[in-house]
């Protein structure tokens, strides 16, 4: 008994000590291991802001050639991609029926023209005897009247001649206009009727050479868009090609779909070579600014975070810099955690007023905690609790009241930026090693992975994009996995 519970003791002792043992040596590892920072050197390039919206190709001028009598389709000149010219025959109507009606109404006519020949010399006979008194004035105006109404139905057969015309026309379909088939709704041996409305036979597209966008753009992004800007598109049928066009007009009237407002914006487009067809739909990037040999800072730079690694170690006073930004990587919106490996709290003010994700924002962490206070104000002074169920016109007098107190800049024209101030970590004489030191830049126009660089930055100069550390590394302050079972959880 006594030597089990002495087997027991030591092993208890064994396993103690080499816990203890990994623990000291898993700190003091990392206590040895220096943090990497990604770095990437500012350059000049081009810098282009673009809205991008969805659009479908068509022609400038699209033109359904119908029939306007019914009959039975006899014979069909024209089929898909047909090129054809104004006023050529595109289709034929079977006009038996047509002629017959006109032979008809010609018939009528010149029996009508010959009552009218009869009546006219019954009325000079009845004013040469009324004008030698052997006839009564009645009579006199009795023979007028009927030449009148001779006269009246001469006309109405004629005009029934001309009717019948018209209809023995039709029954030959031409083209309205130059361009090509780019549909066909009929055949050969198919009886149209045209009793209520004129049933759709072609349809011809004016010049496929020169073709338009009719883009949806959202509502937040339309103030910026304005007639001759550039655009630049694909399609699904060429991924690998880009095509360009330009903003010719933006529509006031409003669509909306499921509760998203968008303005049509047509784009004309340039097409000699034929590639695009009408239907396609277009993936459109209009480009509402653009800078050229531009001072260039990558995007990941402005979500870099540094706090401090004995603050952030021992909770000591500040003495060195530690990571506390996310991977370059990562995305936009991708949080930024501390050292320790805690998330950040979210700062519910954080945001662009419109409850959009991205950007620094409104509340973003440049803002100093008396700018929050005054926001905060103004959300309560526009009655808005929660931005994701303020009504646009909240948001709308929330923006223009920040405007005018100065705590977000006013709107931009369109074409132009808003300069905004960032903080970004800057590695002094491109030196890697050397300390991280702050630098406040103002940022102008940006395309989603770089951003101009107004001022506060110079050609060359080193920046942080983002933190790595070792992999076998742990995180500043996070005690060491368990080495005798899996990872310790927090």
């Amino acid at each position: 008994m006594a030597s089990s519970r002495l087997i027991t003791y030591f092993a208890t002792a064994t396993i103690l000590a080499g816990g203890g043992g990994y623990y000291y040596f898993q700190y003091a590892r990392n206590a040895e291991q220096p943090v990497a920072y990604n770095t990437a050197a500012v350059a000049r390039g081009s810098v282009r802001q673009v809205v991008t919206a969805t659009g479908q190709l068509d022609a400038v001028l699209s033109v359904d050639v119908g029939s306007q009598i019914s009959g039975l389709i006899v014979k069909l000149h024209a089929d898909f991609n047909t090129l054809v010219k104004k006023d050529q025959i595109i289709a034929e109507i079977d006009p038996a029926t047509y002629n017959q009606k006109l032979r008809q109404t010609e018939a009528d006519l010149a029996s009508a023209k010959a009552s009218n020949r009869l009546q006219q010399l019954n009325t000079e006979r009845t004013r040469e005897l009324s004008a030698k008194a052997l006839v009564t004035q009645q009579e006199l105006d009795q023979a007028e009247a009927l030449l009148a109404q001779s006269n009246a139905t001469l006309l109405t057969r004629e005009a029934a001649v001309e009717n019948a015309k018209v209809d023995l026309a039709r029954c030959t379909i031409r083209s309205p206009i130059d361009g090509m088939v780019i549909s066909k709704l009929t055949e050969e041996g198919k009886t149209v009727a045209a009793s209520l409305n004129a049933p759709t036979l072609f349809t011809i597209a004016n010049d496929l050479a020169n073709m338009r966008i009719t883009a949806a753009v959202a509502e937040a992004d339309i103030g910026s868009v304005e007639a001759g800007q550039r655009v630049t598109f694909t399609v699904d049928a060429f991924p690998n090609r880009s095509f360009a066009g330009q903003v010719t007009q933006v529509r006031n009237a409003p669509r909306t779909t499921q509760n998203v407002v968008s303005y049509e914006t047509i784009i004309s487009v340039d097409n000699k070579d034929l590639k695009l067809r009408p239907g396609m739909t277009a993936n459109v990037s209009i480009v509402v600014a653009s800078r050229e040999n531009a001072l260039r800072l990558p995007n990941s730079a402005l979500r870099v975070r540094l706090a401090d690694q004995a603050s952030a170690k021992t909770g000591a006073t500040p003495a060195g810099p530690a990571a506390t930004s996310v991977s370059p990587t990562a995305g936009p919106g991708a949080a930024t955690g501390g050292a320790t490996g805690e998330r950040r709290p979210r700062d519910e003010s954080q945001g662009d007023g419109s409850g959009r994700r991205g950007g620094g924002g409104m509340f973003g962490g440049d803002a100093t905690p008396e700018q929050r206070e005054k926001m905060r104000a103004v959300m309560a002074e526009t009655g808005i609790t929660s931005f994701r169920d303020a009504t646009p016109e909240q948001r709308e007098q929330f923006r223009k009241l920040l405007a005018e107190r100065g705590l977000i800049p006013a709107p931009p024209a369109p074409g132009e930026s808003t300069v905004t101030a960032r903080t970004v970590y800057r590695l002094s004489g491109g030196n890697k090693a050397a300390p991280p030191e702050p630098v406040s830049v103002k940022i102008g126009i940006t395309d989603g992975s770089v951003s101009e660089i107004v001022d506060g930055l110079a050609e060359g100069d080193l920046v942080i994009t983002g933190v790595s550390l070792p992999a076998d590394a742990t995180p500043a302050g996070q005690p060491p996995g368990n080495p005798f079972g899996g990872s310790r959880r927090f």
